[in-house]
């Protein structure tokens, strides 16, 4: 599981428009479902977007690994750092084997999953090792659902062998630093956003 890509800054107007761009990707491949799944909590940004587009609603599973204790404490400072700086952390944490060092999830649902009769897409912002996407599926099926009738879409696939690939996947081997990220100037405000929208849609 190597990375050799790039890293992207996305603002939150270029994140409206990457959502909409899988939204249409998906589409175009045939995939009609009844219900998007998202991965909490970056994937709530793009089900929004994409459960727009659908018409359909959307709701969120959790699929928890446990932070080092390096990042957690310097997590605050890293926005201000030099951009540069930042993508070469971004860059150096992807190639080292933290990630597949911590391969367990802890996966868990707030509300209730959605009927199994549905066609589900399973939306999340990135896969890198692959092992929150494997973790979810496997939870999804130790519940009953059929795997044949959930799609899995992400805006990008950062490593060239995850363990489990999405079915669509926007790019390949590119690392975006999304508004949501620690080194993000948005940071503040998208989680604002997300509190909105987690609201207004758990009020339906």
């Amino acid at each position: 599981m190597g990375w050799t890509g790039s890293v992207k800054d996305v603002d939150l107007f270029k994140l409206k428009d990457l959502s909409f761009d899988l939204a249409r990707k998906v589409d175009k491949c045939g995939v009609n479902p009844q219900h998007i799944l998202y991965i909490e909590r970056a994937g709530l940004f793009i089900a929004h977007e994409i459960g727009s587009y659908f018409s359909c609603p959307f709701s969120g599973i959790y699929a928890k690994r446990t932070g080092t204790k390096i990042k957690s404490k310097v997590k605050f400072l890293l926005r201000y750092l030099p951009r540069p700086i930042t993508h070469l952390l971004r860059q150096i944490e992807l190639n080292s084997n933290m990630h597949t060092i911590k391969k367990e999830r802890n996966v868990y649902i707030e509300v209730e999953l959605p009927s199994k009769e549905l066609d589900v897409l399973l939306v999340d912002d990135a896969v890198d090792t692959g092992f929150s996407l494997n973790a979810v599926l496997e939870f999804l099926r130790t519940n009953g659902y059929v795997i044949d009738k959930i799609k899995t879409a992400v805006l990008t696939t950062t490593q060239k062998d995850p363990i489990s690939r999405p079915d669509i996947t926007l790019f390949e081997q590119i690392t975006f630093t999304f508004p949501w990220s620690y080194d993000s100037r948005e940071y503040k405000e998208a989680w604002m956003i997300y509190k909105k929208i987690k609201g207004s849609n758990l009020k339906r």
